[in-house]
């Protein structure tokens, strides 16, 4: 004897695998599939089953385009570092990348053939007519969370950047006119106050992986830019709090 698959757990009527409508129990349109009988409400259904039967008992999970802690991660320009997990280059400082990853990469998601405006990660039914969502293969989009975050820094720096790059201009080459405008002390605290931020925040990044080139023993790119930065960090404080001699900042 032949059995017959409830699709929907938790109710009294037979669900359809392929649109997701509930079907009498004497349907005329029906399956075998591996010793086990499926029930159709129309001829188009089941003959959309019958083409694909796996499409429909076994869809694919989405995906996940997460980062793995598990996979191996290596430099693009030092291919001889491999570690297990995200994290940076000990040699250049580069963010690892995921080892053997296709340049392309694909997901899974389900969406209604009758409403393609609804789409979801997981399979389901269509909250407007209720039919079973139908799996299909889209290009997953890429990890940019260290893009986001240069993006928020670099706009953050230049919104407070612009008006210390003006006002400094602005006193070299008309140095009399600023003085009458605000004095040469306050635009010079003025502009450390508006500089700093851009300095610690907005540079952190360069800071933490100048450090590990040092601490790696691998000096790069990041340790002069760490050095540099630091640097004239130190040289403004000095200067704007008067431990040069007048003339000489």
């Amino acid at each position: 004897m032949l059995d017959k698959i409830n699709y929907d757990k938790g109710a009294s009527a037979l669900i359809d695998p392929v649109c997701g409508m509930q079907i009498a129990a004497d349907s005329e349109h029906r399956h075998v599939h591996d010793g086990t009988e499926f029930l159709f409400c129309s001829d188009s259904c089941r003959g959309k089953f019958t083409a694909s039967p796996e499409k429909y008992l076994h869809p694919e999970e989405p995906a996940s385009t997460a980062e793995d802690d598990t996979a191996i991660y290596t430099c693009p320009m030092h291919p001889e570092i491999e570690q297990q997990g995200p994290g940076t280059c000990p040699k250049c400082g580069m963010a690892l990348e995921p080892k053997g990853v296709p340049l392309i990469a694909t997901k899974v998601e389900y969406t209604c053939p009758m409403h393609p405006e609804i789409v979801q990660d997981e399979p389901g039914n269509c909250p407007k007519c209720g039919m079973a969502l139908e799996p299909r293969s889209v290009e997953a989009e890429e990890d940019d969370a260290e893009l986001r975050d240069m993006s928020r820094r670099f706009w953050f720096s230049a919104i407070l950047a612009i008006p210390v790059l003006i006002s400094a201009m602005a006193a070299e080459f008309w140095p009399a006119r600023m003085a009458e405008i605000i004095d040469p002390s306050l635009r010079q605290w003025i502009e450390m106050v508006l500089a700093t931020p851009v300095i610690l925040w907005g540079g952190w990044i360069f800071y933490v992986r100048a450090v590990q080139s040092v601490i790696n023993r691998s000096l790069n790119m990041f340790t002069l830019i760490g050095l540099g930065v630091g640097m004239d960090l130190q040289y403004g404080c000095c200067a704007v709090s008067g431990h040069f001699p007048a003339g000489r900042v």
